[in-house]
């Protein structure tokens, strides 16, 4: 019985290693940790992390001062379809690629200019507002459209020469009269 409930045991640490999320904290002072939690959503820890009712956040189980996070990036995240690619700068000399349907720009730069901001959401990345040196949208090399294939007209595949007139050869019988052009 007691092979079974170690079995029971490891497959639902198994089981919740699947379901956990990996990210890495990045503080003010250097450090990285990297952290699991089971649930990653980065709209409601950026609002924690922007809270002022909160001097320190929990994220899995590691608690935080929410005023030292620098940046939080989840690891091995699904690849998700997105619309807009984008490269953010950090001015500690970083550049993340970031693939989101969400990218407002007007409203992000809103943002990063807020003295009361902490942190901003860019895709499911965190960034400390003052980290984010820039923001750049990665332009798509652009495929030629698809031209039509260009169509010459049909040359003949022999000369073409123009009519000429024959002289009746001698001993050929008949004899034709010129016709006139009108």
């Amino acid at each position: 019985m007691k092979k079974t409930k170690r079995s029971e045991i490891a497959s639902l640490f198994y089981m919740e290693e699947w379901y956990m999320q990996t990210i890495e904290i990045h503080t003010q002072g250097g450090l990285k940790h990297t952290v699991q939690t089971e649930k990653y959503d980065a709209q409601v820890l950026n609002e924690q992390l922007n809270s002022n009712d909160l001097i320190t956040v929990l994220i899995g189980d590691f608690i935080i001062q929410r005023i030292d996070v620098k940046r939080i990036l989840p690891i091995n995240l699904p690849t998700v379809e997105g619309t807009k690619k984008l490269k953010v700068h950090t001015n500690g000399g970083k550049e993340i690629e970031i693939v989101t349907n969400d990218y407002d720009p007007i409203y992000l730069n809103e943002q990063l200019n807020n003295n009361n901001t902490i942190t901003v959401v860019i895709g499911d990345y965190i960034f400390s507002r003052i980290d984010v040196k820039q923001v750049v949208p990665v332009k798509e090399e652009p495929k030629e459209p698809e031209q039509p294939p260009v169509t010459e007209p049909e040359k003949p595949t022999y000369p073409i020469e123009p009519p000429t007139t024959e002289e009746p050869t001698e001993g050929a019988g008949e004899e034709t009269e010129p016709t006139e052009q009108k």
